[in-house]
């Protein structure tokens, strides 16, 4: 069996989906209602799981044990969000700290967001997080554009472990194996780049015809496709503007459904 098929089965068990999809969420208590739930709400409904205390943590838990031990010092992802509270918060502020060791190895990707707050009146001993590209939000900016970016992260990262990493490579190898969806994707290409609405059109046509294949097994990983799609899809039904993210994010989302059709025609075959 080559690497490449080896890669494709564990997508296919949902190897790959398991290393990626819990977000821990770092935050003041005074920016529960005002921006956390409403990231919160976006990230479930494009099925991305969230370590969230209000959803994870019950009265008489031992916070360190659960809050930080499996929590902050375990995900994949922290979302830091700042705000004039943050300083005054312990329970935030020993998060940030074990955040930051974390991220200084290389263990976690940070995702800042900058709550009613300037980046020049960032506290000094959290200025390092200006390092990384942020999102400036207020109450009245909305936080979906926020859930984009950070899904599109996590699926980037785990198409990074694929051995089909994009629309061409799937191109390639799809004209022998499946004639119509090579269609779809040949016909995607040749959209004009600034017809979002037409290009997002064809990318849930050819999932449609993907998902309804006998060769597609459930998992977690084609879970979070179907989310993501019937989600921004539902957007263009309802004349609702796109945007090049929610693009980015489609074609990623088919590339990993790709990647797990093609496991299950290799599995057929072995």
């Amino acid at each position: 069996m080559t690497s490449n098929s080896k890669n494709l089965i564990h997508l296919e068990k949902g190897f790959i989906y398991a290393m990626f999809h819990q977000i821990f969420i770092c935050f003041a208590a005074e920016d529960r209602y005002k921006i956390v739930e409403p990231i919160v709400y976006h990230l479930k409904n494009y099925g991305i799981n969230t370590w969230y205390d209000r959803h994870t943590l019950l009265m008489g838990d031992n916070r360190v044990q659960k809050n930080l031990n499996e929590g902050v010092t375990k995900c994949k992802y922290a979302l830091i969000i700042l705000s004039k509270d943050t300083e005054q918060s312990i329970c935030a502020m020993e998060e940030i700290s074990i955040i930051k060791e974390r991220c200084q190895n290389g263990d976690v990707t940070i995702f800042p967001v900058l709550f009613e707050i300037s980046p020049n009146n960032i506290p000094y001993n959290l200025q390092w997080i200006k390092e990384f590209i942020y999102k400036e939000v207020n109450r009245h900016s909305g936080t979906l554009e926020i859930c984009n970016n950070i899904a599109c992260k996590i699926t980037s990262d785990m198409i990074a472990l694929c051995p089909y990493k994009t629309i061409q490579d799937i191109l390639i190898y799809s004209e022998s194996l499946c004639p119509l969806f090579y269609s779809l994707i040949y016909k995607y290409q040749k959209i004009d780049n600034n017809n979002l609405n037409s290009r997002v059109t064809m990318l849930y046509a050819t999932y449609l015809v993907i998902i309804h294949s006998e060769n597609i097994n459930d998992n977690p990983t084609i879970h979070l496709i179907s989310t993501i799609f019937e989600r921004l899809f539902s957007e263009t039904q309802l004349n609702l503007k796109i945007d090049y993210r929610e693009l980015w994010l489609l074609e990623n989302s088919l590339c990993l459904l790709v990647n797990s059709y093609f496991t299950s025609c290799i599995e057929s075959i072995i």
